[in-house]
């Protein structure tokens, strides 16, 4: 069946899960003692927080949208398995909104959640790559003429992604800051990569 009613509802459940970061970024609360500076510093883990689920977010998108531009058709279980990966998707923001509140105000706990929010992208992008494994070993889904280079390409990213976010899982274990830099990092070396013939037009 014709895929884009899925990339459609994808898209769709993206700009959601995008959308709730947004609700973790708090206002400060005013009080009688401290500097506006202050006020707004206490704040900065969810302001830090949106921005590196946001850049990820963003990032699998990317990934998410290089499948569907390489196939023409979808079939069931590929319908299922998608389903399966967008509830990863929008489940994000609560492990965000976790290690946001529990990385400052308990830092005993620091390692857990940062590790805990590096096993919940892990396990989306490894969706997405069984996804993708799924949709690639059906020569009648995919698109007639695509580059092999660039199908290759894409295979590499899509199986990398999970694969470095869980060693940066296992640093976060050992330090929780670095594990959530590397997170970030992750993300940012995708966006700014420049394989563009990986993105074909429709």
């Amino acid at each position: 069946m014709n895929p884009r009613r899925t990339e459609a509802l994808s898209d769709s459940t993206f700009a959601v899960a995008m959308t709730l970061l947004i609700f973790d970024v708090r206002m400060p609360t005013p009080r009688f003692h401290g500097t506006a500076h202050d006020l707004w510093f206490n704040e900065w883990p969810h302001y830090t927080g949106y921005a590196v689920s946001f850049t990820v977010i963003g990032m699998i998108w990317m990934n998410h949208h290089s499948v569907f531009r390489m196939i023409r058709r979808i079939d069931h279980t590929g319908m299922v398995m998608n389903l399966g990966f967008l509830g990863l998707i929008v489940f994000i923001p609560f492990p965000t909104q976790i290690m946001a509140t529990y990385l400052v105000s308990h830092p005993s706990r620091g390692d857990f959640v940062a590790s805990f929010y590096g096993l919940s992208l892990a396990a989306a992008t490894l969706v997405l790559a069984l996804l993708w494994h799924h949709l690639a070993r059906r020569l009648d889904l995919l698109r007639p003429g695509d580059d092999p280079v660039v199908l290759r390409r894409l295979t590499r990213r899509l199986y990398l992604t999970p694969v470095l976010y869980l060693v940066a899982t296992g640093v976060a274990l050992l330090d929780h800051w670095v594990g959530l830099v590397l997170y970030l990092v992750i993300a940012c070396g995708y966006l700014l990569h420049t394989g563009t013939r990986a993105f074909p037009a429709s």
